[in-house]
């Protein structure tokens, strides 16, 4: 019953829609590692793929190994930072050393970050262009396979590309 509740109640807020900023909104705060880190100074090497997620989200843990897989191929056009959302930085640094992620993972244990965004469900992405506009915004898993493990719909890599694309 729950569960089914669960649902419902996603797929309503699918329904009315999600309403994102249209720009990069700035923030601060600490990496998993203890580094300070700067929104601002990220968007000045070039454009950004900014994710929010946590190691206690099933589609984040999911999700996860292909970020890395995808920020391989393009750590050297797009800067990658993570969000960590209201979670236990231990289980955090877990996952990030399991998917090898050496990119920023920005600690936000109160989620004031994931509301600045308008964040309402785990895994969202937002691919923002150097200059500060929000070139794409996704909600959900970025890339499904099927159930032989083939990529069924890639999310990620098109909006990569058009982020970089973006003027």
């Amino acid at each position: 019953m729950r569960r089914g509740l669960f649902f419902a109640l996603f797929l309503l807020g699918l329904a009315l829609g999600q309403v994102f900023p249209e720009r990069a909104i700035p923030f601060e705060g600490k990496t998993l590692s203890g580094e300070p880190f700067q929104l601002a100074a990220l968007l000045e090497k070039g454009p950004v793929f900014l994710n929010f997620w946590a190691s206690h989200c099933p589609p984040c843990l999911i999700e996860g190994p292909e970020i890395g897989r995808i920020y391989a191929r393009y750590r050297d056009r797009v800067q990658f930072v993570a969000v960590d959302v209201q979670d236990d930085p231990r289980m955090a640094r877990f996952r990030v050393r399991e998917w090898g992620w050496t990119f920023p993972v920005v600690i936000d244990y109160y989620a004031d970050v994931a509301r600045a965004y308008r964040v309402r469900y785990l895994p969202t992405s937002f691919f923002i262009a150097q200059d500060g506009r929000v070139v794409a915004v996704h909600a959900g898993l970025l890339i499904l396979r099927d159930p032989e493990g083939r990529v069924a719909k890639d999310f990620l890599t098109p909006n990569l590309k058009r982020l970089l694309e973006a003027p």
